[in-house]
């Protein structure tokens, strides 16, 4: 997975801006499922360029690091954080292979899980971000979603496409999407079912599974109107999911 980030480098910034990405939609959604981090510890997975990293500090949150396994991706955060200095951190490695870094009251990771190459590499990412937690803390990730539809609207007015997605796709199959951006990018993942992801997680020591459909922010309505995500909404190509330890 790093090699494909480290390719599309500084091509990542613009996929911020789609409505998909944006505040309306998963933004919205991902900040719902986390709830309040005002003086609390976090640890951002799958961080990339630290867009979500840096919007954690924004809202409170007293102690952020950032990790991504994509060392152009944490250059990129890098850069912006000595830019404008929020107190921010940034590592580069693999989730599952991830050396301590402390135990937090919240771990999030929007866009992680589905990188996993197979079920064991699924289960060492959760073993581990279950490790990092503080107890009764909660994981909180936007991950592609499991139930995404072959035969449901497709997400590509929105600023994403799911290629040749399989109207059955097989656990661990290779998905890819292309990112509408001003320059398109393809990214590539594995398709695990719902049950996969449960499974590791319980497996790994986490409670309270509950996955959340994505909703659209009051802002989102009033600009666009209901009737142009309506098509997302009915079938959204990522779902937030939120875990308790």
């Amino acid at each position: 997975m790093s090699a494909q980030y480290d390719q599309i480098g500084e091509k990542v910034a613009d996929w911020d801006v789609l409505p998909v990405r944006s505040e309306y939609i998963e933004g919205h959604t991902f900040f719902q499922a986390l709830g309040s981090v005002e003086g609390q510890s976090v640890l951002d997975l799958a961080c990339g360029d630290g867009l979500y990293t840096r919007q954690l500090k924004a809202r409170g949150a007293q102690w952020v690091v950032g990790v991504d396994i994509s060392e152009e991706m944490i250059a990129s955060a890098r850069r912006q954080e000595e830019a404008r200095p929020l107190g921010l951190e940034y590592r580069v490695s693999d989730v599952a292979d991830m050396a301590p870094l402390g135990v937090f009251d919240c771990v999030t990771a929007v866009y992680l899980l589905h990188y996993a190459h197979s079920p064991e590499h699924l289960l060492r990412m959760c073993r581990n971000i279950h490790a990092h937690l503080k107890p009764g803390g909660r994981f909180v990730t936007y991950a592609f979603n499991p139930g995404f539809s072959a035969k449901g609207p497709n997400s590509t007015r929105y600023g994403i496409s799911m290629l040749d997605f399989p109207e059955a796709p097989r656990e661990g199959q290779a998905i890819s999407a292309e990112l509408h951006t001003k320059t398109p990018f393809t990214i590539h993942f594995s398709y695990w079912s719902r049950a996969t992801h449960e499974q590791a997680l319980r497996e790994a020591g986490f409670q309270h599974l509950t996955w959340m459909q994505p909703e659209c922010s009051p802002e989102g309505l009033s600009r666009f109107g209901r009737e142009f995500w309506q098509d997302y909404l009915d079938n959204p190509h990522a779902v937030a999911l939120r875990c308790e330890r």
